[in-house]
């Protein structure tokens, strides 16, 4: 009778073993529209006076799709205005990118926050954004 129980024992461990075993296959699927990452954002100054010039440093990467611009806007009331946009005529997805921008803070800004956001687009059309504060000063 202990060997028959051995046995048994036996058995159910090599078949719930073998029923544990994955597949070395990952699932197929297919990238329906992927959104690029603005990993990097600074500011030569977060803290300018009216009419000083602020340098942007961006570091973005792609790594399933193309991106194909890079805008810097403006917020201003909850909407996006466009100041300037890069296109990217060639991409490679192994790579990360650095862009600079320049921009020259308004006169009549002083003592107010002014929102500068940065958008990276895909082929697909998605996108993804990251935003700096600049704290104007008054010039003096």
């Amino acid at each position: 009778m202990k060997k028959i129980f051995n046995f048994a024992a036996i058995l159910s461990v090599m078949v719930f073993a073998s029923s544990c075993i994955l597949e070395d296959v990952e699932p197929e699927y297919e990238v329906v529209g992927a959104v690029g990452t603005i990993s990097g954002l600074t500011a030569s100054s977060t803290s300018p006076s009216e009419g000083q010039t602020v340098t942007f440093t961006v570091n973005f990467y792609s790594e399933h799709e193309n991106a194909t611009e890079l805008r810097m806007n403006r917020i201003s009331g909850g909407t996006a205005n466009t100041i300037t946009t890069r296109n990217f005529t060639t991409w490679n997805t192994q790579d990360s990118y650095v862009e600079t921008f320049q921009y020259q803070v308004p006169s009549g800004t002083a003592g107010s926050t002014v929102t500068i956001q940065f958008q990276l687009i895909t082929q697909s059309g998605f996108s993804t954004t990251r935003n700096i504060n600049l704290n104007v000063q008054s010039g003096g």
